[in-house]
């Protein structure tokens, strides 16, 4: 079935390069026959198409709309506003012109989807969301209660269905001292939303050690199954790493001085020393994580099976073609009710996933009407996938490539009435000389040519 939570549609007006574009983002085909895999969708298209623009839109509809936010930066005006449908519940956020040639930042509810509910609540900042049914959170809810939440307050009756978090490909993780094993007091949320700013060093670092520090006494105390349960979120994060990257990591606090180290194939190796795709991978994942296990969820079941909203901006950059092809899949199978939204320009990333739906942009400035989401890669070749999604259907470098329209064109006029033969061999020479690949091609067509016209055609 389905995610339990879903983004089912969006729409952006006047928003970054986007006049007026909308979305609808469909389950994925599988759903019936795997109910252990992520959703994922993902955009692609050329730099300033609007990947990103996308995805900080999709943010704003679980953060607390703010003059400063990151998609409010990419309003046109006084008439940018993006329309939303999570839940069967359609909402807009935005800026809307009122007479007088005044206008007011508001998030209202919206009929451009569809269905949503009858009664409204409004939020201090003037957006309004429909309450769910009473064993659902609600939009207001949820930013309500992740705006005021304190995660040590032992009185709070606060619980939550589902959540969402966004993050950026940049390496962020870094060694940071510690000064002590203390309780981590932040929330959550903070941040949760910000992509570059998400992932936390300081709180990263301290919640492994803390970890570390309740497992070692658990074992102290003969509790290896209270042991267990603190090694759980680094025991999964150092088999996603195994499994994305082939590499044994084992995360390790040391006594003097306090300090968390990371173990790389049995070679201890310090944060800021760790390879950008690694250090990538390894911040988000691990913050992700810390968040999941501070967040009291309604239904007590595994954490990375709870229902959450993922939004990863450039999840390939930094990393290895091996490690794109790896990344997603390694993801979808680690949460498996989460509907996830990835940007990214990679061929492999596309191609790596069976079940996801893929939505090309178009060039900036043509950003308008509805895009439509393509199955992704299941067994299509990266070349296939370098044309339908990327537009790519060059073979060779740029300077191979030119080559081969002379010898193309050369070709031709050789074919009508036998002219140039000596520049088109010497053309064909030139482009044999560049690899075995090109030789081959060459070859072919001299001895089609040949066929054709009767004349004799040979390299040298």
């Amino acid at each position: 079935m389905p995610q339990p939570y879903r983004v089912e549609a969006i729409a952006l007006h006047q928003v970054g390069v986007f006049d007026d574009v909308s979305i609808d983002f469909k389950p994925i085909a599988s759903a019936e026959r795997d109910a252990n895999k992520a959703e994922i969708h993902l955009f692609t298209g050329p730099n300033g198409c609007g990947k990103s623009t996308l995805l900080y839109a999709l943010a704003e509809i679980f953060d607390n709309y703010q003059s400063n936010s990151l998609i409010r930066r990419r309003f046109r005006g006084t008439e940018s506003y993006v329309d939303f449908q999570f839940e069967k519940k359609a909402g807009s956020y935005g800026i809307r012109h009122l007479p007088g040639g005044l206008s007011q930042s508001a998030c209202t509810f919206s009929n451009r989807y569809g269905q949503y509910a009858a009664q409204n609540h409004g939020l201090s900042n003037g957006c309004f969301f429909g309450h769910g049914e009473s064993y659902k959170q609600g939009l207001i809810e949820y930013k309500e209660t992740t705006q005021s939440f304190q995660p040590n307050n032992t009185h709070t009756q606060t619980q939550f269905s589902y959540a969402a978090f966004a993050y950026s490909g940049q390496r962020t993780l870094r060694d940071t001292p510690l000064s002590t094993i203390q309780q981590i007091t932040a929330s959550p949320f903070d941040d949760a939303l910000s992509f570059d700013g998400s992932v936390r060093p300081q709180i990263l670092l301290q919640w492994i050690a803390n970890n570390r520090t309740q497992s070692a006494l658990a074992k102290a105390d003969g509790d290896d199954k209270a042991a267990q349960v603190y090694d759980q979120a680094l025991d999964r994060i150092t088999t996603l790493i195994r499994d994305i990257c082939d590499l044994e990591l084992e995360f390790r606090l040391e006594r003097s001085p306090l300090a968390v180290t990371v173990r790389v194939n049995g070679d201890t190796i310090h944060f800021d020393s760790l390879p950008d795709g690694l250090k990538s991978i390894i911040s988000w994942v691990a913050d992700l994580s810390l968040r999941l296990e501070a967040i009291p969820w309604q239904e007590q079941r595994d954490v990375f099976s709870q229902p959450i909203i993922l939004l990863l901006d450039e999840v390939d950059i930094h990393l290895h073609p091996k490690w794109q092809r790896r990344i997603l899949p390694a993801i979808q199978t680690l949460l498996p009710n989460a509907q996830i939204f990835v940007s990214t320009h990679s061929p492999f990333v596309v191609g790596s996933v069976e079940d996801a739906w893929v939505y090309r942009l178009p060039e900036p400035g043509q950003g308008n009407g509805i895009i439509e989401g393509v199955q992704s890669g299941a067994g299509k070749s990266y070349r296939l996938i370098l044309n339908e999604v990327f537009g790519i259907d060059d073979e060779f470098d740029v300077e191979t490539e030119a080559l081969f329209d002379e010898f193309y064109r050369l070709r031709d006029i050789f074919m009508k009435d036998q002219q140039e033969r000596a520049v088109l061999l010497e053309t064909a020479g030139e482009l044999a000389a560049r690899g075995e690949e090109a030789a081959l091609i060459v070859s072919r067509e001299l001895r089609q040519i040949a066929r054709v016209t009767g004349q004799e055609l040979s390299l040298a």
